[in-house]
């Protein structure tokens, strides 16, 4: 039977079990990417609104940076110092979500399971998203004139 359907050009015959690899396949290759998606989309809000914090936390400051810029503090130094709070912001928030999560999994109605070299990928991307999310208060601070101090 298989070999005279098979003789049709519009028409696939295939075993039982190479159906079962399309269809566990298929459903595990779109569900792959679409939780890769979601991770990007998290990924990306996440660094807008680090980005936005860091940057208020700068414009709260200018006054301070231009104190720091008259008494004859470099560029470097106020660099460092939004990059450590940017920092510090990063690694307190993954040590949270760690904590949570360890917390919280055992609860999911499914199993979730954390692989350390996911989490050691998940602290790197927190570290490359706290330093460019700094960028803008960076930028912000380096503009500050010391003399806006005194107005």
């Amino acid at each position: 039977m298989q070999s005279i359907i098979a003789k049709w050009p519009d028409v696939s015959v295939y075993s039982t079990q190479k159906q079962r690899q399309f269809l566990v396949g298929g459903i595990v290759e779109r569900s792959r990417r679409q939780l890769g998606l979601f991770r990007m989309l998290l990924i990306i809000v996440s660094a807008i609104i680090m980005a936005l914090i860091l940057y208020t936390l700068t414009l709260d400051k200018l006054h301070d940076i231009a104190m720091l810029k008259l008494i004859g503090a470099r560029n470097g130094v106020i660099l460092g110092l939004i990059l450590q709070q940017a920092l510090l912001l990063g690694i307190l928030a993954y040590g949270v979500a760690y904590f949570v999560g360890h917390w919280v999994f055992p609860l999911f109605p499914r199993r979730v399971v954390l692989i350390s070299d996911d989490l050691w990928l998940l602290a790197g991307i927190v570290i490359v998203v706290s330093i460019i999310s700094c960028v803008f208060g960076i930028a912000k601070a380096l503009t500050v004139e010391p003399n806006e101090v005194l107005a």
